[in-house]
């Protein structure tokens, strides 16, 4: 790895014009839209069954705050990448004391994200049209290989292409068309006038719990899958990088294995002269871009995308106490079917798969996205090689990532138990990376260019929610988990 006191050499260049309003959108459509894409409903459609089914909108404040909280993280990894064309990874490994530790302190938190427990909670809605039924204990092996069909074909579209980024955004855009349009047609015409009130005055209902005794893990991953989660907020660093904004123009992207143009990724990042005049009125347009990205897109999607799958739950399967790992991607369409008619089973069957599947995909994308650009700007190895060959370790640990994925299909527990348990994991992650932005924040970049006391009080906001909620957990459920590890 190259040393941290050689890191801060980037080179001089002009800063572009961000993308101004005209006859075509799609440059003003930026990561706030890919990730609400990626983010939307998979969460709640998993954990709708054992919360708002339970609890009403007694908690889903604790989405409101998940998300504002977020959006401080996620306006300054993407700050970062404005000035520099590097992702906020990229940024963590300048700082001391290096890259070496950087990479092993990371790599162990990345472990709670790399299960990939949405193929295995998307198997269930396809083996339950496949059957007609809900999957029981007796057809484990089949929900698994449909697991496994999954898990793979979701390297297909991280294959075929020009830019990743840009497959990736198409495929969010048709997800969130597709499941936004059912999900609001059920709760406008299936969903009654207090189930709404309910769940929407529950966003603003800071600081309440439920009565009576509560899972402290479930309600951590809830607030982990509320909004984007985990190390997975810090892909809005790279896909800003990838999607051209601020400086990232100058530094290129990730291109596909096969097809598309020859695309090139940068060595180093380069920097602007902050001290021009022009260059700052330039700068404060760019805030504009990624606060529009944020507060007109990825609030509101995730807002959205948690509400409509929690009045669906909340309508339909109210009150359930206990839910197998393997019925709960699947009971509210079994829950609707049984009023509406048996359309509504596959139309629900299929909005469920549609809602994790595609996600499958941007994890993939965003685990090895996040390494490849350290390796590239970091490793002295790499140094040499040209440009356009990036792709060839992006590839490489994705194919690394296979292996481990259909290993970890195999050994997990059930799909439920998998999801709380990366959740967890996830909520200290982003606690210490929130940490970890704020030192970026005040070291990295010239004073006129940080960000106020708000953005900075949001990021250390972050930090604390997210540690906090998951150590509570963690202390409650650690008798169950050490009670799992002794039967390996």
């Amino acid at each position: 790895m190259t040393s941290p006191k050689t890191f801060r050499n980037w080179e001089l260049d002009t800063l572009p014009e961000p993308p101004r309003a005209g006859p075509s959108l799609a440059a003003l459509i930026g990561p706030g839209l890919l990730m609400a894409g990626a983010n939307i409903g998979g969460g709640e459609w998993l954990f709708g069954p054992l919360v708002t089914a339970q609890y009403g909108g007694t908690v889903m404040w604790i989405a409101t705050l998940a998300i504002l909280l977020q959006c401080a993280y996620n306006l300054s990894v993407m700050r970062y990448t404005l000035y520099t064309g590097e992702t906020i990874f990229v940024g963590f490994f300048r700082l001391p004391p290096g890259p070496r530790f950087w990479t092993c302190f990371y790599l162990m938190f990345e472990f709670g994200g790399v299960w990939p427990y949405l193929s295995s909670n998307a198997a269930v809605p396809l083996a339950a049209v496949i059957l007609g039924r809900l999957p029981s204990a007796s057809d484990g092996g089949f929900v698994k290989a449909l697991g496994y069909g999954i898990f793979l074909s979701a390297f297909l579209p991280l294959i075929f292409g020009g830019k990743v980024y840009t497959t990736i955004e198409r495929i969010m855009t048709a997800k969130l068309t597709l499941i936004l349009g059912y999900l609001t047609f059920v709760t406008v015409f299936f969903v009654s006038a207090p189930v709404w009130w309910e769940i929407l005055t529950g966003f603003v209902r800071f600081g309440s719990f439920p009565s009576g005794d509560f899972s402290w893990a479930t309600l951590a991953a809830f607030s982990a899958v509320a909004g984007a989660g985990g190390l997975t907020n810090s892909a809005f660093s790279n896909y800003a990088r990838d999607k051209g904004w601020g400086m990232g123009s100058k530094t290129g992207a990730i291109p596909s294995a096969i097809g598309g143009r020859t695309i090139r990724l940068s060595h180093s990042g380069k920097r602007f002269d902050e001290s021009i005049s022009e260059n700052q009125a330039i700068w404060r347009r760019w805030l504009g871009v990624i606060t529009r990205d944020q507060f007109a897109l990825w609030v509101p999607g995730c807002l959205l995308g948690m509400a409509l799958p929690a009045m669906f739950s909340y309508q339909f399967i109210r009150d359930i106490k206990v839910v197998e790992g393997n019925a709960v991607a699947a009971l509210s369409a079994q829950a609707i079917a049984a009023q509406h008619g048996q359309i509504f089973w596959y139309l629900t069957l299929l909005c469920g798969f549609l809602i994790m599947a595609p996600t499958q995909v941007s994890q993939l994308d965003q685990i090895a996205r996040r390494w490849t650009d350290v390796l590239w700007i970091g490793s002295e190895r790499l140094q040499s090689s040209p440009d356009g060959s990036v792709k060839k370790v992006y590839y490489t640990i994705l194919a690394i990532y296979m292996v481990w994925g259909l290993i970890a299909l195999r050994i997990t527990p059930n799909p439920l138990v998998l999801a709380i348990a990366t959740g967890v994991m996830w909520n200290f992650a982003l606690g210490f990376s929130s940490l970890h932005t704020l030192w970026v924040m005040l070291r990295l970049l010239p004073r006129p260019l940080r960000p106020g006391w708000l953005q900075c009080a949001g990021l250390l906001g972050c930090a604390i929610f997210y540690i906090g909620v998951s150590s509570i957990a963690f202390a409650k459920e650690w008798p169950k988990v050490r009670a799992w590890l002794a039967t390996w």
